[in-house]
């Protein structure tokens, strides 16, 4: 799912739980060293940043940031990611999911091939 004309972006809004919470900060460092960094390593077609919304909405606490020109990677990522204590657990609810195409409305007007 490769189209390098296409750069999706893709937007996770996720929710701490009183079991993120509840861990200390250093024990939150040592699990995301442990089973996230690994999994965001394995899939370097996907670009991710965290973005902590929780002093600025009531909906979300985070928001994960995805960028790739790759869907089958992102989704490899996100099925990987649901392997870890963060979803299995879990430790963050995913309340929200939007992906889209950056500057999408020009897609039409590009000539194929």
């Amino acid at each position: 799912m490769t189209d390098p004309g296409l750069h999706h972006l893709a937007f996770l809004h996720l929710t701490a739980l009183p079991a993120w919470l509840s861990k200390s900060r250093e024990e939150r460092d040592e699990l995301v060293e442990r089973e996230v960094a690994p999994v965001l390593a394995a899939h370097p077609a996907v670009r991710v940043r965290w973005v902590d919304v929780e002093a600025f909405s009531a909906e979300s606490s985070d928001v994960l940031v995805a960028e790739t020109d790759d869907l089958r990677e992102w989704n490899r990522l996100v099925e990987a990611l649901r392997d870890t204590s963060l979803f299995a657990t879990p430790l963050f609810r995913l309340d929200r999911v939007l992906v889209g195409i950056e500057e999408g409305f020009r897609d039409h007007t590009r000539p194929e091939g």
